[in-house]
């Protein structure tokens, strides 16, 4: 006798199967009609969101525009093929947010959230007909975008919004995309501070946080930023030290409730980074820092784009940079850092790219889950 002929078809899905974590729930889809149907299920992707134990698995944006695991319970490469051209979709920048992936192509007007674990994706073209005067016609014009979540007031489902942030000449313009109702809409808000782009983005429990600049002090003051998509409001974070100048800033997650940021302050020692973990995030509570790290590599960060991944228990750190070999000036190279307890660092090569490279490499945590897009 199966399962679901022994228990109810109820006490299997809210007891049992909402508990099981999402890589392995997907080897079970096949075992009936029922359960295959769950993966379109709103009801049960949110108790699964709720319930089922969560799997923190590495990623890693490679040099050949591609999304790999370095985890065992995810194995090789998640490939996204591009229905419009049937070829596969080349990855510049991926946001990661409750389990889906937004990728982007710098140079190609196509943009897709997408979840790896249930195939579901959603395709977007870029809107920039409507500001192509304000990239092409100014120097410096820059397009990022990240995703977010909201409760939905109705449903009370998780929706998920698009921001989309247009850099020029220290000018800023942000506009949002709703899925549930597929409309772009300008945003009247200024977060009071230059957004850094160019430095790492993460999200945590639906809102988005970036490094900042508040140019008003006499020497600019680096800040973390967050956004909130119900209010579409921003708001101010204290990094570990409220007035540093720092050279080399990164920012990470760490489990379900924690930021961590990878730092190197101008008055340190020159080769010195280091790596902060906060307490639980809580927009009730003020947010405090805890230093777990201390590095010493010269080379790393020379190059924007440093990410990095921590493990507070075991007190490790994955730190992946690009950078240029002393044998071989003409080719970008990848690097991983891996920093121990003992603020030991080894270094390993990942090889090297004989062509310029449109992006830096990227570490990222993954939380496989049922999440819908649409």
């Amino acid at each position: 006798m199966t399962m679901s002929q022994l228990l109810p078809d109820k006490l299997v899905e809210e007891e049992i199967l909402c508990r099981v974590p999402a890589t392995s729930l997907k080897r079970l889809r096949a075992t009936c009609k029922l359960w295959n149907g769950l993966f379109n299920n709103r009801r049960f992707a949110k108790n699964h969101f709720d319930k089922s134990a969560k799997q923190f698995l590495f990623l890693m944006l490679t040099k050949e525009y591609r999304i790999r695991s370095l985890s065992v319970e995810l194995k090789g490469e998640l490939g996204l093929l591009d229905p419009l051209h049937s070829v596969q979709f080349k990855i510049t920048h991926v946001f990661h947010c409750d389990g889906l992936l937004l990728c982007t192509y710098e140079g190609y007007h196509r943009l897709v959230v997408w979840n790896p674990c249930t195939g579901q994706t959603k395709w977007l073209n870029h809107p920039v007909s409507r500001y192509k005067g304000y990239i092409t016609n100014t120097p410096g014009g820059n397009i990022t975008y990240t995703l977010g979540c909201y409760q939905d007031k109705k449903s009370h489902n998780s929706s998920y919004k698009i921001l989309r942030l247009v850099e020029w000449e220290k000018n800023q313009r942000f506009e949002i995309y709703e899925i549930k109702s597929d409309s772009w809409r300008i945003l009247d808000v200024n977060p009071d501070c230059i957004l850094m782009y160019n430095h790492s983005s993460v999200s945590l429990k639906g809102k988005t946080y970036w490094f900042a600049l508040d140019e008003k002090e006499l020497d600019p003051v680096v800040l973390l930023v967050s956004f909130d998509y119900t209010t579409a409001r921003f708001a101010r974070v204290c990094l570990p030290n409220p007035y540093g100048i720092y050279r080399i800033m990164s920012l990470s997650v760490v489990g379900e409730e924690k930021l961590s940021v990878l730092l190197r302050r101008r008055d340190a020692l020159e080769s010195e980074i280091e790596i902060w973990v906060s307490n639980p995030i809580d927009e009730h509570k003020v947010v405090s820092w805890s230093k777990i790290l201390v590095g010493d590599e010269p080379r790393l960060g020379l190059c924007r784009g440093t990410s990095f991944l921590v493990d507070e228990e075991k007190k490790i750190a994955l730190c992946c940079d690009r950078g240029i070999c002393n044998q071989d000036t003409t080719k970008d190279y990848f690097f991983l850092y891996i920093i121990g307890e003992d603020n030991e660092l080894t270094q390993v090569d990942f090889g090297a790219s004989s062509t310029w490279q449109l992006h830096s490499p990227l570490l990222f945590n993954y939380v496989p889950s049922l999440a819908q897009i649409q």
